[in-house]
């Protein structure tokens, strides 16, 4: 399976995953693709939806830009991954829930079981992570992309069950079998990094190389 996970990063046959609508990556995430294939390939991470933090560029830029000319479009990282449920339990969340590892107010996250349980950094359901948002010429705030409880919940549920499409796909009882069990023992973790400024804009992949560190250190 990282095989499969890091031939999608790398644009290699085959590059087609289950919760990739395009088998090529988009340009801006071509920008973080080494932060993507070290948790991939290191930690076992697999990573499906991430996007890198943006401080200000113009709305025209060419891979970053979006909305009217004379803009400033701003981003916040984020990664979406499954991970195993022993180093979540074990590894991440513990690094997450330290408040001298993570600082406080520097990142959020979301997590979702395939059995339907649910964990959040906040304790307000109805909170809302804007990640994408642009300041045009006369006009108000602009917001592009958020992240929040109600839509993260609905899409475990989607990506959880594309394991199980995926095992009705295969042939063989043995890999059917395989990916199932692959389905049983990972967690989904969507990580938000709240720094977001150009001279930090490394910050959350630190932070989870700190993570994946602790863990492959162990593991050694």
């Amino acid at each position: 399976v990282t095989s499969l996970f890091t031939s999608h990063l790398r644009g290699e046959a085959p590059s087609q995953l289950p919760w990739s609508d395009d088998p090529n990556l988009s340009p801006e995430t071509a920008l973080i693709r080494s932060h993507l294939l070290f948790l991939t390939t290191a930690c076992n991470w697999w990573t499906i939806a991430s996007q890198p933090a943006v401080d200000g560029l113009p709305s025209t830029h060419p891979v970053h830009g979006w909305g009217p000319a004379r803009g400033f479009v701003f981003q916040k990282p984020f990664v979406e991954f499954f991970l195993p449920l022993s180093d979540w339990n074990h590894r991440l969340r513990p690094h997450l829930q330290t408040s001298s590892s993570s600082g406080a107010g520097r990142i959020s996250y979301y997590a979702g079981h395939p059995d339907g349980a649910f964990e959040s950094s906040s304790e307000n359901a109805e909170a809302v992570h804007v990640v994408t948002w642009g300041s045009f010429l006369g006009k108000e705030i602009a917001t592009a992309t958020m992240v929040e409880e109600v839509s993260f919940r609905a899409w475990c549920e989607e990506a959880f069950g594309r394991w199980e499409e995926w095992a009705r796909c295969c042939r063989s009882a043995e890999a059917r079998a395989f990916l199932r069990k692959c389905k049983s023992e990972v967690v989904l973790v969507n990580i938000i990094g709240h720094v977001y400024r150009e001279r930090e804009r490394d910050w959350m992949w630190e932070f989870l190389k700190d993570a994946a560190g602790e863990q492959n250190g162990e593991r050694t």
